[in-house]
């Protein structure tokens, strides 16, 4: 699935055929915050998400760590500007306890841990 730019509302009403989502649990890294959600339905997984408040343009990637040793790299490299919202859905299925972790100019930040309700 791309990333994309998208408000938090549509960010869950975007997702096809998806029964329900965990609680979003976010990590503020001072200029936004980089958020991991736990679905179940179809498809199982895990969203990532980071939505940018301030500060420069910046190029990023999102990195899914599970505690069962699971790890998957989203599908590229990504630009957000200030204002904008970046989500992709890591469709693995239930990986138990997993966090995003978001790379960006040479520095990682991390969501708690979260599952698939």
């Amino acid at each position: 699935m791309p990333l994309t730019t998208v408000s938090a509302a549509e960010a869950h009403a975007g997702t096809a055929n998806v029964s329900g989502f965990g609680p979003t649990k976010c990590t503020d890294i001072g200029n936004g915050k980089v958020c991991a959600t736990g679905i179940s339905g179809s498809p199982d997984g895990y969203d990532a998400a980071y939505e940018k408040w301030g500060g420069s343009t910046v190029t990023a990637r999102f990195q899914l760590m599970c505690i069962n040793g699971f790890s998957k790299w989203d599908n590229g490299t990504f630009t957000i500007s200030a204002g904008q919202r970046k989500s992709f859905v890591f469709s693995v299925g239930d990986q138990g306890s997993c966090r995003v972790q978001m790379h960006s100019g040479g520095s990682v930040f991390t969501s708690p841990y979260v599952v698939i309700p």
